[in-house]
């Protein structure tokens, strides 16, 4: 990670904070946070565009802001039910923020396709939430991909077009960092066994290496290479847990 990105997350958390900042919901302790997944999938996504510095602070504290707007209407059913009205104002209160900052950049094209792609978000959402039959993996990780990964493509889609490798690269990444989060709250045992999720992350990253090519999707793929290590360690700490070491 070098020294510019770092700063520049910081900047862009800090500014996003600050947009989420209400006295009330500080005094009701309604956290607020910033993924670092998609600030970093971002920037690699504006990065690869050559994007300038500038727009890429702007465009990423709206990026943020609207993933947590979406994020934490998750936490409704778990806070009591007194709470649930204020988390769901939280998040629009966060969304508003986020239409603020992109009608400061005029980009009415990039705000449509992120429209689209929270509509695209809240369906997957509701067929989550909704199913009353138990899910296969593959459908389970065709919804979450859409949950985790639709505001990631429709950035991309405006910025790097429909040609290239980007939607692959983009792909591998939503799937990585799903696959690390339910590994870690042992969420897929009932789904996909560590080994299994190991042998399916290692054919992703052989599959990106075969299609690795053309210099706009490079900043992209070493972040997806970078980004697999640590989930390799994850993979390999279960299974030691787990005596299939």
């Amino acid at each position: 990670m070098t020294d510019s990105k770092e700063a520049m997350f910081r900047r862009v958390e800090r500014k996003a904070l600050t947009h989420m900042h209400h006295d009330y919901l500080t005094t009701r302790k309604v956290r607020q946070a910033v993924s670092r997944f998609h600030f970093d999938a971002g920037y690699a996504i504006l990065s690869a565009a050559a994007v300038k510095d500038d727009e890429i602070e702007q465009v990423l504290t709206a990026l943020l802001l609207l993933e947590q707007g979406l994020s934490i209407h998750d936490d409704v059913d778990r806070c009591q039910s007194s709470d649930q009205g204020l988390i769901v104002l939280a998040g629009d209160f966060d969304s508003s923020k986020y239409y603020y900052i992109l009608a400061g950049l005029g980009d009415s094209s990039l705000m449509f396709s992120l429209c689209e792609a929270v509509v695209q978000i809240n369906e997957a959402k509701m067929t989550l939430l909704l199913s009353h039959a138990p899910l296969s993996t593959t459908e389970y990780m065709r919804l979450m991909k859409v949950v985790e990964g639709q505001l990631l493509k429709a950035l991309a889609r405006h910025y790097l077009g429909e040609d290239g490798q980007w939607m692959l690269h983009i792909e591998s990444l939503v799937q990585a960092h799903i696959v690390q989060d339910e590994l870690r709250a042992h969420r897929f045992s009932k789904r996909l066994t560590t080994r299994q999720a190991s042998e399916w992350l290692s054919h992703s990253l052989e599959q990106l290496e075969m299609a690795a090519g053309g210099a706009v999707t490079n900043p992209l793929y070493s972040f997806l290479v970078e980004y697999f290590g640590p989930i390799r360690e994850t993979v390999r700490d279960l299974q030691l847990a787990e005596g299939k070491g």
